[in-house]
């Protein structure tokens, strides 16, 4: 009899014991599935942010570029009104020189 009891248990826990093996391993199989598809999704989202900083960093290259340029363009800008404002300040002192020299001529003419 305690054979037949122990065999009737071991026949019931079995069972019972490879279901709930079964459920452990459904329930892991699903965590490790879940965590593949995070993985997964965390690697594309990586991919597409390195590919957004390469693409930044090439516009800001580019920026750079255009900032040096301008800057560059600027200098030369400067440079040309200065000289611009002396060929100016040159030109005025000869147009007074030239006013000056009518001037004394015309105040000459009227003396004589």
């Amino acid at each position: 009899m305690k054979v037949f009891i122990i065999l009737l248990m071991t026949g019931i826990c079995l069972p019972m014991a490879h279901a709930e093996m079964s459920e452990n391993l459904q329930k892991l199989q699903h965590q490790a599935n879940a965590a593949y598809e995070q993985m997964m999704k965390a690697r594309k989202e990586a991919e597409y942010l390195e590919k957004d900083v390469a693409f930044a960093e090439k516009e800001l290259q580019a920026a750079k570029r255009r900032l040096s340029d301008i800057e560059r363009e600027t200098e030369q800008t400067r440079q040309k009104s200065a000289d611009a404002k002396k060929r100016l300040e040159r030109a005025t002192a000869q147009w007074q020189e030239a006013s000056d020299q009518l001037d004394r001529a015309w105040l000459q003419s009227g003396r004589q």
